[in-house]
């Protein structure tokens, strides 16, 4: 099997609500859509869902990157996976979010030649389904109470919580919102809000009081021993998220004992194989990883799908992007509200049907 062809679209995504997060408010949202095709027809698409914030690419980048990669991906059999990322890693490098868009694209034509669901290609399955929570985003505190109050009285009891903007405020935020859903565990996202170690350790004191399941990365990224320090005085579990892109960074954030949980995003890790390596070195140190979210269509975010499916080691998964965009790119993933669990999809690759021009 080769690769015949390579096609880069943009995909412009618009969320329901703007999405506020502590760096930033996003009313669009700047995609890429790779499309592979192989000698017998077969296509694969992937996502690159780009977030500066997080890996300091930008669309440009990002198709400049995949662009950069086409020729050399043209005669190549997608089942040389190693191959072919590392070609892309020492091509286009520091662009994770272009190399998970081919990744993903690899394992979708991968699996659809085989007739089989991605997870199968990445251990097999482990699990049908996961459970997921809502996610609250930045702003007024009575407001984001507001939001509390609803998904509590749709049944959630886990919530997650985006703070970071201001201290005072974010203990505000943490003391309305427990107010409003009560017995609720809460999971904050700081976005690096916090900035430093002193601030972070002195917010999270404020908040030893509180129903806290975990704290999402207080300090800046590029500072994993302030993120050791708050996690020697912190009440809660801490979790790396920005901090940790590769598997080189998940090491480093073992061996300095900066997080008791790891954030694996596949736009910031470089998609399904490096988040696997990534998995397997939080495993053996005894480290639990969440599957996150870069907001990602039906496409993106049932390649997160296929991870959870096939590690055990997963304990959440917040890939409802979908639910929250006016329009999607495909069908075939889902969200399943009143049961308020996400089913891993069945169909062949990513187990999703493209439905867009812009995806080829």
């Amino acid at each position: 099997m080769k690769i015949v062809s390579v096609h880069i679209d943009d995909l412009d995504l618009v969320p329901v609500v703007p999405l506020v997060v502590s760096y930033g408010t996003f009313e669009t949202l700047d995609y890429v859509i790779l499309t592979l095709a192989a000698e017998d027809g077969t296509i694969g698409y992937g996502e690159g869902a780009v977030d500066f914030e997080v890996t300091g690419e930008t669309r440009n980048d990002v198709k400049a990157a995949l662009t950069r990669l086409s020729d050399g991906l043209v005669g190549k059999d997608p089942f040389d996976i190693e191959a072919i990322m590392d070609f892309a890693e020492k091509t286009a490098p520091a662009c994770p979010t272009a190399w998970a868009a081919l990744d993903m694209a690899l394992y979708d034509l991968m699996g659809k030649a085989l007739g089989i669901p991605a997870y199968r290609l990445l251990g097999g399955l482990t699990r049908c389904e996961i459970g997921f929570y809502p996610v609250i985003p930045l702003d007024d505190p009575k407001i984001m109470a507001g939001y509390a109050d609803g998904f509590y009285r749709g049944g959630f009891r886990d919530i997650k919580v985006k703070i970071g903007s201001d201290p005072d405020e974010d203990v505000d935020r943490v003391r309305l919102i427990s107010e409003a859903a009560p017995d609720t565990k809460l999971l904050l996202d700081v976005n690096q809000g916090w900035k430093d170690a002193p601030t972070s350790v002195a917010v999270l004191e404020r908040l030893r009081a509180y129903p806290v399941r975990w704290v999402e990365q207080p300090v800046a990224a590029g500072d994993l021993t302030a993120l050791a320090e708050v996690r020697r005085h912190s009440p809660f579990p801490i979790m790396v998220d920005e901090g940790c892109l590769s598997p080189r960074d998940a090491l480093t954030v073992i061996s300095l004992g900066a997080a008791d949980i790891i954030n694996i995003k596949l736009m910031k890790s470089g998609g399904l194989l490096r988040a696997t390596k990534i998995c397997a070195i939080a495993e053996a140190a005894g480290l639990p990883t969440i599957v996150g979210s870069m907001l990602e269509s039906s496409l993106g975010s049932a390649a997160g799908m296929q991870l959870v499916a096939a590690k055990p080691g997963i304990i959440a998964c917040e890939a409802i992007g979908p639910a929250f965009l006016k329009k999607d790119i495909a069908t075939g993933f889902t969200v399943d509200f009143e049961r308020r669990i996400i089913p891993v999809p069945e169909g062949p690759g990513m187990g999703v049907r493209m439905q867009l021009e812009t995806a080829g």
